[in-house]
């Protein structure tokens, strides 16, 4: 079993290692986006074709989230485009991050809340900008980068190393500072002083990688979401906005910034004031995917995660 998943890590290294890079390139020479568009549809179909267990969980997810069975047509068409939209996310951050900024910001039909946001980033304190990965977040790195803001953003390197390498060097070229974690744990010191002098520091808030996250109500069951933003909160009085970045069917951008969450209380009312945050945010990004279910981009069990089942 070993021996074939490590066949399988080479083979998908190989691929995505050339795939990528030239996609990227490509990009580049591509008059419209939306013919990059075409041919990453292109590319989640045929991944669909040879990776069915992918599709299996995203069927799962799908199903959880819009209340029917997996095997429900609706679940089915719901699930292929979540992988094709995922794919055409990719092309949107290849193809305006090697563009001027102004480019990116013209695609924008609506953002809603800058006001609040400004408003906590005047305080002084730092703001912890939480987001999930549901639309296209990479695009906030651009949107911020108009505005002379730098982003902080935590991240999780990804598996195939090819991917992370092109995606670090284009969060660089959209002003986004990456700060890597392992998921088991990492030293909060570095986010502490960033957060203290003021500093934007952009988080996941979707996905425990560490599996010590607390059981919040999301699509009718209890799951696990990470504590580590809320605690970074709780350390350092800094708010959290959350923020989400998605796309309308006529390919237009939207950004939505939350109202700030703060975490307030001494050590013994913390954890109430961390769950009632949590709470908030979940409610937030639940409604984002009840009106974009194919746009929350979750390519494992997220309900019934076997890293959660090891006993």
């Amino acid at each position: 079993m070993q021996t074939k998943l490590k066949v399988l890590d080479l083979f998908y290294g190989v691929v995505f290692g050339s795939l990528f890079p030239l996609f990227h390139f490509a990009a580049r020479s591509f008059a419209r986006r939306e013919r990059g568009h075409d041919i990453a549809d292109q590319i989640a179909n045929a991944f669909m074709d040879v990776q069915p267990r992918y599709l299996e969980a995203i069927l799962a997810n799908t199903a959880q989230v819009v209340g029917l069975k997996p095997t429900h047509p609706l679940v089915d068409r719901t699930a292929r485009d979540m992988v094709r939209q995922h794919a055409r996310a990719w092309v949107d951050f290849f193809f305006y991050g090697q563009r001027p900024v102004e480019a990116a910001l013209t695609q924008f039909a609506n953002i809603e809340g800058m006001d609040r946001f400004d408003a906590a980033m005047a305080e002084g304190k730092g703001v912890i900008l939480l987001t999930a990965h549901a639309g296209n977040f990479e695009l906030g790195g651009i949107l911020l980068r108009s505005r002379n803001l730098k982003v902080h953003a935590v991240y999780k390197p990804d598996h195939f190393e090819a991917v992370e390498r092109l995606r670090e060097g284009m969060r660089a070229q959209g002003g986004v500072v990456g700060i890597p974690v392992d998921g088991v744990g990492f030293s909060t010191l570095p986010l502490v002083k960033l957060l203290r002098e003021g500093a934007l520091v952009g988080m996941q808030g979707d996905r425990d990688f560490s599996l010590n996250g607390v059981p919040v109500p999301f699509f009718g069951r209890e799951v696990p979401f990470p504590r580590g933003p809320w605690e970074l909160a709780a350390m350092t009085g800094a708010p959290i906005v959350t923020s989400f970045f998605y796309t309308d069917e006529d390919r237009h951008f939207h950004a939505h910034f939350g109202e700030p969450i703060r975490v307030l209380g001494g050590r013994g009312e913390r954890q109430a004031s961390i769950e009632t945050g949590m709470r908030a945010y979940v409610a937030d990004l639940e409604a984002l995917i009840r009106r974009h279910p194919s746009q929350w981009y979750c390519f494992y069990p997220f309900w019934d995660d076997p890293a959660r089942n090891t006993s």
